[in-house]
């Protein structure tokens, strides 16, 4: 696997679905790779939306936990590709 791409996510519905498919465009340009969507328990419809598409979903457990570079921390935890790009959802 080549790329992964890590979005960090918190209550990000309005904006989850276009990084989604601009990372989904991106790993496939770049010859191949994984979207993990690293989310801090939203409370919106952000896992919703992205449970639409091929991409890996991963979620804190406790609210408590809820830190600037948590979102990078858990994706890089579960990423499989060579190289690793960490996405804002709301850029």
């Amino acid at each position: 696997m080549k790329v992964s791409v890590i979005i960090k996510a918190l209550n990000e519905e309005r904006n989850i679905v276009r990084a989604i498919e601009s990372a989904l465009i991106a790993i496939d340009h770049a010859g191949g790779g994984e979207v993990i969507v690293a989310d801090s328990l939203s409370a919106d419809r952000t896992i919703e939306l992205a449970s639409r598409y091929p991409v890996r979903i991963v979620q804190l457990v406790d609210p408590a936990d809820r830190s600037c570079g948590v979102g990078a921390e858990i994706g890089y935890r579960v990423a499989q590709g060579e190289y690793l790009y960490i996405l804002d959802a709301d850029m």
